[in-house]
């Protein structure tokens, strides 16, 4: 009797530590939602029981907009560019590294808004692009279905993604052995994994 006394403490001890290392394996989630532009988000903001402000839908967008400058993906050549978003889908930019010539990047056709659930709260947001074939992504490679709707979505989504503003383009076209340009991976230039999400 004694010694099942003894060893009950460490027994509850054990099955509390098992349920907070599960607990902390969980992946963090947060709720999204997605707009095709900012005039769609302003006007979700006048519907009865809305939980997003006027100044939310502002705050994100310019949010998102500053994301795209900074991290959208940047390509050597128009055809580059429609391979991984798709015909109609791609833009001509002034080319930020200097040497003249134009980068093309593909059209901002939508934000992604969240609100931190924890930690306070705040804001969060990220450009959606459209894909070769359909759905929108991130500039980290969270993919959608659409760029209208709400999900819950993993909370890296809104990690800040790597700046391409200073990086040499994306090419179509095999690196050669005097060219610095990267090559497309066949992820659409969104990083090494792209997962999938409702919304």
């Amino acid at each position: 009797m004694k010694r099942s006394r003894a060893m009950r403490p460490l027994t509850i001890g054990l099955i509390g530590a098992s349920a907070f290392a599960l607990a902390a394996c969980k992946p963090q989630t947060e709720e999204a939602t997605a707009f095709p532009d900012l005039k769609s988000c302003l006007a979700e903001t006048a519907k009865p029981g809305a939980t997003m402000t006027e100044d939310d839908c502002t705050t994100a967008y310019a949010q998102a907009v500053q994301t795209n400058m900074e991290s959208a993906p940047r390509y050597d050549a128009m055809t580059a560019c429609e391979e991984q978003h798709g015909v109609g889908n791609c833009e001509a930019q002034v080319n930020p590294n200097g040497g003249g010539g134009s980068i093309f990047m593909p059209l901002l056709t939508g934000f992604l808004l969240g609100k931190m659930l924890s930690g306070g709260g705040g804001l969060m947001s990220q450009p959606l692009y459209p894909q070769r074939g359909g759905g929108f992504a991130t500039p980290g490679g969270q993919v959608f279905g659409n760029n209208r709707g709400s999900a819950t979505v993993p909370a890296a989504t809104f990690n800040k993604p790597a700046t391409t503003f200073d990086k040499a383009p994306l090419s179509s076209k095999p690196a050669s052995g005097w060219s610095n340009k990267s090559t497309v991976k066949s992820t659409g230039g969104f990083g090494s994994s792209l997962r999938s999400s409702g919304g």
